[in-house]
């Protein structure tokens, strides 16, 4: 009988938990991270997704701010001051406008918090990644490979040493030709991999409007010398 009372006991303890964390006013954002690119001279959308933990029969506004450790370009933005969660269900969606406002190189990252009242509680913030789209100029790159192409690769990175375009591997093929869309008036670093490490992978020329920018081959390490060319 003892051991009865004892569960009855606090097994209605543990149904009143659960009741009264079903009906905390918490709210938070759907993902941690959000990635897209503008492209010169225009604008795009991001809609962020927002989620409450109750239903409520009427709707609600959260109050959302930008975190001052963003580095998103100055003007490149415009945060809704609130994100409303419409009443019959527990989501919404924040329109986030990017434009492409100082870009320049590199990933802008724009942070968004939650700002709420007493009484109500949030998830972690997401960061909006966002770079400018590069359609100006069509760098040629072709390959020759050894006997093993499938340990043949490269990667161009910007002057912020960030990736913004990679290839391979090529198995079964003995040449090959990528056409890479970059930015006019940058600078670049390119780079010829060779997987095994033997030194072997084989060679390359990239060309930009029909003038050489960069060639060479693997120097014998796990990656060729860096190249670096530029798109003026």
């Amino acid at each position: 009988m003892l051991s009865i009372s004892l569960f009855a006991f606090f097994g209605c303890e543990e149904n009143e938990d659960i009741i009264a964390v079903s009906q905390i006013d918490y709210v938070a954002f759907g993902n941690a991270t959000y990635s897209t690119g503008v492209d010169p001279g225009g604008s795009t959308n991001v809609g962020v997704t927002v989620y409450a933990s109750t239903i409520e029969s009427t709707d609600r506004a959260y109050n959302v701010t930008v975190d001052a450790s963003s580095n998103a370009a100055a003007g490149s933005y415009d945060v809704p001051a609130t994100v409303t969660i419409p009443s019959g269900t527990n989501e919404g969606t924040l329109m986030v406008a990017l434009s492409d406002v100082n870009l320049g190189i590199g990933i802008n990252k724009l942070i968004l918090n939650f700002d709420l009242a007493a009484g109500q509680f949030s998830g972690d913030s997401t960061t909006i990644e966002y770079i400018q789209n590069c359609t100006e100029v069509t760098a040629v790159l072709d390959m020759v490979f050894d006997d093993y192409p499938e340990e043949s690769g490269w990667y161009i990175t910007d002057a912020l040493d960030g990736v913004v375009a990679s290839g391979g591997p090529y198995g079964g093929l003995s040449t090959a030709t990528e056409n890479i869309t970059l930015c006019s008036g940058r600078d670049y670093t390119f780079v010829f991999t060779d997987s095994w490490g033997d030194g072997t992978a084989g060679s390359y020329s990239l060309t930009l409007g029909g003038v050489e920018k960069a060639s060479g081959g693997n120097s014998g390490n796990f990656t060729s010398d860096p190249t670096a060319f530029d798109t003026n």
